[in-house]
């Protein structure tokens, strides 16, 4: 028997062996109420072994109870680790561990399948991302997951200043400048023939194309998505300058980053998430429109069954509502299927589903 983390869905499916599998999710208490939590898992923990003995009675459940009761047992007493949430999905020989910062409905399912579905919905509300924080003469890069913005340890020679980048003695046109301390800390000096403001435009714009070229590298690396948190005349100059397929388009922050605590910088970020969910519903909603018209739409069961069987399915619908109570094992089996062959699966609130059936499916090809 093996436990692990998990860390991505790739990484999930992959590690999800032969069923049946037990799939369980629930928060956790506030205050961090070891017997509230421990009630929650003993229930949980009833609810599937009586599954389990209905739907498979020619199995053994002694691997299952193996493995799930010192982890069960544990749990409420992790303390800080505890995140909102928790799932658990174990088969006979492996169990995963996902930890989730949003808050779900108490449930055990048996099956066949692993259910996914609660986690596929955590993962939708979470958008994480890199934060390039830009000022005229500095940067800094931060990993942001969940809302929480963690700086990015650079390499000492990375080009985190202007001075750094274009050395101690900098010339935009006729312009010199040099650093030197005095009795107030270190300041910078300009000299030259042309005017300094248009000097000091040639030493920004050369500072950023170091700043774009550097970052390019690292988002090649990283591969996701990079928002760019400056005033908006900075922005205007870098964006042409960026030539990066990570830096986002529309979800941006125009404003100083100079000075923000990492408090502040929280409470800065926290419209991203609204704006970019808004983002991903339009898309889902011009996608389906554009599918209907070409015929590409089907939510009748078995055909969804089929569709996803072959590997057909681009993007799976599913209502929200589809998620309280028991989750019938067509759909998870749908939903297996279609993540195994690299497709989508996307969960909206039924105020905001674009489809007339609560599941639904638009299809890679006829």
């Amino acid at each position: 028997m093996t436990t692990t983390t998990f860390t991505d869905l790739k990484t999930l499916l992959s590690e999800l062996d032969q069923g049946p599998f037990v799939s369980l999710y629930f928060s956790m208490a506030p205050a961090r109420q070891a017997d509230k939590n421990r009630l929650t898992i003993k229930q949980l923990f009833k609810s599937a072994a009586t599954q389990f003995s209905q739907d498979f009675p020619d199995l053994d459940w002694q691997p299952y109870e193996q493995q799930l009761t010192p982890l069960l047992t544990d749990i409420p007493y992790w303390q800080d680790e505890l995140p909102t949430s928790f799932g658990i999905i174990t088969s006979a020989t492996h169990t995963t561990v996902l930890r989730l910062d949003t808050t779900v409905e108490s449930q055990a399912c048996v099956s066949s399948w692993p259910n996914l579905l609660p986690q596929i919905a955590a993962q939708q509300l979470a958008f994480n991302f890199d934060l390039l924080c830009l000022n005229q003469d500095s940067f800094q890069l931060f990993q942001v997951d969940t809302g929480v913005p963690e700086a990015i340890k650079l390499p000492d020679d990375a080009p985190t200043t202007l001075q750094k980048a274009l050395g101690t003695e900098v010339s935009g046109g006729d312009l010199n400048f040099h650093a030197h301390t005095g009795g107030h800390g270190e300041h910078v000096s300009y000299h030259g023939h042309n005017t300094a403001d248009a000097e000091k435009e040639i030493d920004h714009r050369n500072y950023y194309q170091v700043v774009a070229d550097y970052i390019r590298e690292i988002t090649a690396k990283r591969q996701r998505a990079l928002v760019l948190f400056a005033l908006p005349e900075n922005q205007s100059l870098f964006r042409p300058l960026a030539k990066n397929i990570y830096l986002a388009e529309h979800l941006t922050i125009e404003r100083s980053p100079i000075s923000l605590t990492n408090s502040e910088l929280t409470t800065a970020l926290k419209p991203l998430q609204t704006k970019w969910q808004a983002e991903l519903l339009s898309i889902v909603h011009e996608r389906y429109d554009l599918a209907t018209n070409q015929k590409l739409i089907v939510s009748e069961p078995e055909a969804l069954r089929n569709a996803a069987l072959a590997g057909q399915i681009d993007t799976l619908l599913i209502d929200q509502a589809q998620l309280t109570g028991t989750t019938p094992d067509w759909l998870l089996e749908i939903c297996d299927q279609v993540l195994r062959y690299q497709g989508r699966v996307r969960i909206f609130p039924t105020a905001d589903y674009p489809a007339a059936e609560a599941v639904t499916a638009i299809k890679r090809y006829r």
